[in-house]
């Protein structure tokens, strides 16, 4: 289909996609109400620069869902450390030089255009880590800047995926605003429509304009195409008003990740960590409210007044002056203005505040992810079973966040950078072959460090029952058992020889020992015929043959 054609069946599929996450929308504002107010927008009108509070008495939920998408960050992308590593689909040696020094330069080129300030994938991962813990989905833009990658996170307002029987994204349906003058930077002056050459006219130059962006699959795209509007993914951006398309492009991969916390059976979003915290989320903003007042009223209180007492309204603040009738006060015996008790129970109410806090952090996982402090020092069991039980809580969370949302980002930066010429050459031991990504994270390097200890604790056995028997060494394979240990510590690659040096280093130790055990042979055979020459009547012998 000619992607001229297609633009009124992209306008209808974006108003049935809209009112069909209605309820969505409703909820994600409530969540962003009280645990992440820049996310405010779904359906509550803003405008830039919105102080986005007014509803907050107590900032426990926001802190909470900032920890968890902080902690989120760090355990999928370590900071200082490497969590991404680019192996063979293929069952070759990777150990040999040439490949596993391609392997880490390409891994090192990647880091680096990731920490690229210039990609801005700190800026916009850390969005796209609180969208994900507050509001379930994210949605995150893996392109091309000037020679550097770029990512962006789309608010979920503006953005409209949609997925497929399997669950995967089939599709991106994008709402964004341009000032004429940034229509007329993009697209240039010429594909506009004439309502906006109108107002160019008119000199509406800061006047915005509403745009959608389409990337939709293209039946007949090919990966190998010359021109962008062959590709695989189609690449459309339309004027909505006019119904107007601007441009046509292309994409080789689907440039978005639309990773998802948790979804259920039938739900195309994704469920959150703050869906399950927003009921106390918003208690704890009433009871905050409802105790600031009853603070005032004890620090403050409401005075009771004989309305026959005094001469004027109590000058309450500070160095106010009270006029009284002094007769009235001798006929109660007491000063005739005091304070009204209000019976309010301050101390109960702070307790159960306290309660609903520790629900509110526990939603956001602190009770899994810190260990306990203040109390007696932890045995190192007792941290393997804290360990473990942090496994179980968040263990299932990170393969799916693998698989949609680091695995997605990763492997289009490789295309983009291998398409660029930003990588070494394949090395012919690669050339056709696939290659796949391994990604680390604090669980699965626990893992692997909890496996490598069996290991060690396994060879060790083995040396104990060698000393029994020694053919029971033979199960051992050191080598492999060395680098596996190796890799569970995420040590570098140029750390560990690769096989080819491991040869080459063994074919000279093996050949220096063949010359040493040759020359002591050589050496001991001098020695014997020095001394049999020296023996009684050889000599002599020796010398009646040689005359």
């Amino acid at each position: 289909m000619a992607d001229e054609s297609r633009v009124e069946e992209i306008l209808v599929r974006r108003t049935a996609l809209r009112s069909r996450r209605g309820l969505w929308s409703t909820m994600w504002d409530d969540l962003a109400r009280v645990q992440l107010p820049r996310r405010l927008g779904f359906v509550t009108q803003t405008s830039e620069g919105d102080r986005k509070t007014e509803d907050i008495f107590d900032g426990t939920p926001m802190q909470a869902a900032r920890a968890l998408a902080n902690a989120l960050g760090a355990m999928l992308r370590p900071e200082g450390e490497k969590w991404h590593r680019i192996r063979a689909v293929e069952d070759i040696d990777e150990a040999s030089d040439e490949a596993s020094e391609w392997f880490a330069d390409t891994d090192e080129r990647m880091r680096d255009a990731f920490e690229n300030p210039k990609s801005r994938m700190r800026q916009a991962l850390g969005e796209a880590d609180a969208d994900l813990i507050v509001l379930g989905t994210a949605v995150v833009f893996t392109g091309e800047g000037d020679r550097n990658l770029l990512f962006q996170t789309l608010h979920l307002k503006d953005a409209l995926p949609f997925f497929g029987e399997s669950g995967n994204p089939e599709g991106m349906l994008r709402d964004k605003r341009f000032t004429i003058r940034q229509a007329v930077s993009r697209f240039g002056r010429e594909k506009l429509s004439e309502s906006i050459k109108q107002q160019i006219e008119n000199k509406k130059w800061d006047d915005y304009v509403n745009f959608v962006h389409a990337v939709l699959p293209r039946d007949e795209g090919r990966k190998e195409a010359n021109l962008a509007r062959n590709l695989p993914w189609a690449d459309l951006w339309i004027e909505l008003d006019e119904k107007k398309l601007l441009t046509s492009g292309g994409f080789h991969e689907f440039p978005f990740a639309v990773p998802r916390w948790d979804t259920s059976a039938g739900e195309e979003y994704g469920r959150s960590p703050g869906m399950i915290a927003l009921p106390d989320s918003e208690t704890a903003q009433a009871m905050q409210s409802t105790l600031l007042v009853a603070g005032q009223r004890a620090a403050d209180p409401p005075l009771a007044v004989p309305d026959d007492s005094t001469f004027d309204a109590p000058n309450t603040y500070p160095g106010g002056l009270v006029y009284y009738d002094i007769e009235s006060a001798r006929a109660v015996g007491r000063m005739p203005i005091v304070p009204l008790e209000t019976g309010g129970n301050i101390p109960l109410t702070r307790d159960m505040q306290h309660d609903i806090r520790e629900q509110i952090w526990n939603a956001f996982f602190r009770n899994i992810l810190r260990l306990p402090v203040g109390g007696p020092q932890m045995t190192a069991t007792e941290i393997l079973a804290r360990k473990e039980e942090f496994i179980r809580e968040i263990g299932p969370v990170f393969g799916r966040l693998e698989t949609d949302y680091t695995a997605p980002i990763v492997e289009r930066s490789f295309n983009i950078m291998l398409r660029a010429g930003a990588l070494a050459p394949i090395p012919e031991v690669l050339q056709g072959r696939g290659v796949r990504f391994e990604y680390q994270s604090p669980i699965k390097r626990l893992r692997q460090q909890v496996e490598a200890a069996a290991a060690r604790a396994w060879a060790e056995e083995m040396i104990f029952l060698g000393e029994l028997k020694p053919e029971a060494l033979d199960l051992i394979n050191v080598d492999a058992l060395g680098r596996f240990s190796a890799e569970a510590a995420g040590l570098p690659h140029n750390i560990v020889n690769g096989t080819d040096e491991v040869e080459r280093l063994r074919q000279e130790r093996a050949a220096a020992q063949a010359a040493a055990a040759e020359a002591e042979q050589l050496a001991a055979g001098v020695d014997t015929a020095s001394t049999v020459t020296n023996m009684p009547g050889v000599k002599e012998a020796l010398e009646g043959v040689a005359t």
